[in-house]
């Protein structure tokens, strides 16, 4: 079973770099580490839904539920006003 799971990882292995040659011909890196770092967030996703177009370091983005998990809940916010 051992040679079995080795084979299929050693298959795996051959498609991806298959799949990377074949993109990188056609200009387009594929690199699952900078992927993994260059995606949204699923805060970063769900903060865009609810209208707030900034960063998650900006005092602006705690709005709604994202103040409540922050701990700023209604009348005891930041103090802070978007103008």
């Amino acid at each position: 079973m051992p040679e079995m799971v080795q084979t299929f990882k050693s298959m795996q292995k051959t498609e991806s770099e298959k799949r990377k040659f074949l993109a990188s011909i056609q200009g387009v890196e594929l690199n699952e580490s900078s992927n993994n770092e260059g995606g949204s967030s699923f805060e970063d996703i769900k903060r865009r839904a609810m209208g707030i177009n900034t960063s998650a370091d900006d005092v602006v983005s705690l709005q709604g539920s994202f103040a409540s998990e922050a701990g700023f809940g209604i009348g005891a916010g930041l103090g802070y006003f978007k103008e």
